[in-house]
């Protein structure tokens, strides 16, 4: 099994730690943070979970008799949405330390390193990269310090070829100078409070780890530059193509019917080459921090009003009835339009292409004060229980049997989920088999100071029609 655990690991070892003084760091890392105050260890633990669930991570928060899992709910509400739905769906667990290292009112590494390894296990058998944990030891008393150290030791070799993250939190209050030396030596990286400044302390080991760093993102920037070349020269004898298509379309007088057929086919696959091209190329640069955001103020009502109103051609296709609906006329938001237009997009395509034919797609948009949720909602086939779960996971389709009646590269959801979290906000399904699915998009309520809001007109004009011809290409129009 923990063979399993390593080869499951090699796919994407760097992680980010949502920490500002770490950034990224490898799977393995073994964090320490000496705290003053509740205050101080939550400003670190709360934006550290909220990147390990927003990067498919399982997340295990082992907190002691110095706080509540209300509290902590009440802290994390602040950094991300939708806290109780992470907690239903299992991907959080709040768990208090008499569950985990003091079961039986007894302190046994054995038992709780097991307890480790059991949830890494768990959490790649489940879909997730892996698992990040908080684990705080306010709970620690005198007579468990020695055999704690040992067992903090043992941890910190045991996890480095594991998809293991762990934030260790320690009181400074009752530490001493050997206390401090061991948490040091024990953890890859220590946060400290120095002239009320956080500070980070490097293990030594953690030197070589950061040359091995710099040379990782030095291959994804040479990984993205290549990916980026390799679209051009890809584009551009398809462009070629495209262009003959469209001088073959404007003849007033094909040859005949046959003709007209090939073209449209010709066209189409052009188009879908086109639209993997550039998910592959998307995904590349968001894998290696190189996707930039250009955020806007825009009425997202209006906006995803509009996108639907785009598509309704290739609904009528299959006589599919799209509805909008919205319980706010208007609703200002900070977001980045390219953005949103592809996530709507692609979940239109998506409803239309599962829905059958004389089904019903709901595209609706919901102000929920501090947020604002954009529904796409279908009728169609609906998603088997077993595949929810991983349906945000690259390459995951609903159909996988050889003869599946719908095309797809297995990415386009796992952009959409990308792109949702680079907007800070939260993508998740409901879903019956034979009885359709319900996406749903939650964007922050946030808007930006700037002169003039965003354009949806213009941007229709110059953009969503090309677009959408590209992400609708499986569909004959």
């Amino acid at each position: 099994m923990l063979l399993q655990i390593k080869e499951h690991n090699m796919d994407n070892k760097l992680r980010d730690t949502g920490i500002e003084l770490i950034g990224e760091a490898f799977w393995g890392t073994h964090i320490g943070q000496l705290y003053e105050s509740k205050d101080d260890f939550f400003s670190i633990a709360c934006p550290y979970f909220r990147a390990g669930l927003l990067n498919n991570e399982l997340c295990v928060w082992v907190y002691s008799n110095n706080t509540s899992e209300a509290e902590i709910k009440n802290y994390l509400d602040k950094y991300i949405n939708n806290v109780d739905n992470y907690i239903k769906t299992g991907q959080l667990l709040l768990t208090p330390h008499f569950n985990w290292y003091l079961i039986d009112n007894n302190f046994n590494e054995i038992r709780v390193n097991e307890l480790w390894l059991e949830y890494v296990r768990k959490s790649t058998k489940l879909g997730y990269d892996g698992l990040r944990a908080v684990a705080d030891t306010s709970w620690l008393e005198k007579c468990y310090y020695r055999t704690f150290a040992h067992y903090e030791n043992k941890v910190n070799k045991t996890m480095l070829e594991l998809p293991f993250i762990v934030l260790c939190l320690y009181d400074e209050n009752k530490m001493d100078k050997l206390q401090f030396a061991e948490v040091i030596k024990n953890h890859s990286y220590t946060i400290i409070n120095n002239d009320n400044k956080k500070e980070l302390i490097k293990n030594i080991e953690l030197i070589i780890k950061d040359k091995q760093l710099n040379k990782a993102l030095e291959y994804n920037k040479v990984k993205t530059e290549l990916f980026t070349n390799l679209s051009h020269e890809l584009k551009t004898p398809l462009n070629v193509i495209l262009g003959t298509v469209q001088m073959m379309e404007l003849e007033k007088h094909p040859s005949n019917e046959n003709e007209k057929k090939y073209v449209k086919f010709l066209k189409q696959n052009s188009l879908r080459l086109v639209r993997l091209i550039n998910n592959l190329i998307d995904l590349t640069k968001i894998d290696a921090n190189y996707f930039e955001i250009h955020r806007r103020n825009l009425d997202i009502v209006s906006f995803v009003e509009s996108i639907t109103s785009s598509v309704l051609d290739y609904a009528k296709v299959k006589s599919i009835n799209i509805i909008f609906d919205t319980d706010i006329e208007e609703k200002v938001i900070s977001c980045d339009p390219d953005y949103v237009e592809r996530i709507v997009l692609n979940l239109l395509s998506n409803a239309i292409k599962f829905t059958p034919k004389g089904g019903k797609i709901l595209v609706s948009v919901h102000d929920m004060n501090e947020k604002i949720n954009v529904s796409v909602k279908d009728n169609g086939i609906g998603i088997p229980v077993d595949i929810q779960k991983n349906i945000f996971n690259r390459f995951e389709q609903v159909d996988k049997s050889l003869r599946r009646e719908h095309e797809g590269s297995g990415i386009g959801l796992s952009l959409v989920k990308s792109l949702v979290n680079k907007l800070d906000g939260n993508i998740y399904v409901k879903s019956r088999p034979s009885k359709g699915s319900e996406f749903i998009v939650e964007f922050p309520c946030k808007t930006i100071p700037e002169t003039s809001e965003f354009n949806i007109e213009n941007a229709l004009v110059s953009n969503i029609v090309e677009r959408a011809k590209i992400e609708f290409s499986d569909i004959y129009c």
